[in-house]
């Protein structure tokens, strides 16, 4: 099968419905050799089934990717079935809502352990095994929830943890050959109708029509050979917007002072001198 990513061996974790299904089953359409791993062997198998259906190559591999070993069996499963991994998709997580008073500690934890160790695992089992070959790809799953959004604290934190994680990776890997960028995927999947049903009015509406498949083309290129120039970016995909999110950047030239005190520091922000103030939620620049 011909495509943007004939030849090429994929892993998408997560991908047993939604926006991962959508994931594999295009990147499976351009021609990879796609593991199909999620936390339901069913829905994996499901997928698998689909995909094979459809002309394409895959295997599911089910599991967790929240324990080290879970996520290097995940990787190892594509380098057993296919000879090696050329790129991952870090889409596997969990989404819980909460005010910070009624936030339960152990969901917490758990939103962390899946999207951020999740993450963490199976991209540093992934470098391991691309590093040597000097090629590869991996597309983190970010949101811009991490810029902040009301009930989200776990979330928007484990998927800004995700965000500096490309950075940080893309800083490691850059000139290895292994490329590392993210994805802020919106969708209509059953976590926006999870987050709608939560908030009420104040959400309603705003992911329809959005189907998980408008956001695969993205990720497919930023695992092609395509995209050999893009490195440490978070590539955001909004209906029928493809845009670029900014890096957390110093804003303007601050205010200089060779011995800060409280009063020097209350002056700077009474003159403005220090910045503009930056907006909660995510915001575009002029």
């Amino acid at each position: 099968m011909s495509g943007h990513l004939s030849g090429k061996a994929v892993v998408v974790t997560g991908a047993g419905r939604g926006l991962g299904a959508a994931y594999a089953r295009l990147a499976a359409a351009e021609g990879a050799s796609v593991i199909v791993n999620d936390v339901d062997p069913a829905s994996a198998a499901a997928v698998v089934t689909e995909i094979r259906a459809a002309g394409g190559r895959a295997e599911a591999a089910a599991g967790s990717v929240a324990t080290w070993a879970g996520a290097g069996a995940i990787i190892d499963a594509c380098v057993a079935a296919f000879g090696a991994i050329d790129g991952l998709v870090n889409n596997a997580g969990i989404f819980r809502l909460a005010n910070p008073v009624e936030q339960d500690p152990d969901e917490f934890r758990a939103v962390v352990e899946v999207n951020v160790l999740g993450s963490a695992y199976c991209g540093l089992h992934a470098i391991r095994a691309m590093l040597p070959r000097g090629t590869g790809s991996i597309v983190n799953v970010t949101s811009g929830s991490h810029a902040g959004s009301a009930a989200m604290g776990a979330y928007g934190a484990s998927k800004g943890a995700v965000a500096s994680l490309t950075y940080c990776w893309a800083a490691d890997l850059a000139g290895s050959g292994v490329r590392v960028n993210a994805v802020s995927p919106n969708a209509h999947t059953a976590m926006a109708d999870t987050y709608e049903a939560y908030l009420g009015a104040a959400a309603q509406g705003q992911n329809v029509n959005k189907s998980p498949a408008q956001n695969a083309p993205a990720v497919v290129y930023l695992l092609s050979d395509a995209a050999a120039d893009l490195h440490g970016q978070v590539v955001r995909i909004d209906g029928d917007e493809l845009s670029l999110i900014a890096h957390p950047t110093v804003q303007g030239h601050g205010a200089l002072n060779p011995a800060w005190t409280v009063s020097a520091v209350a002056a700077a922000f009474a003159a403005d001198a220090v910045g503009v103030l930056s907006e909660v939620g995510l915001h575009r620049t002029p």
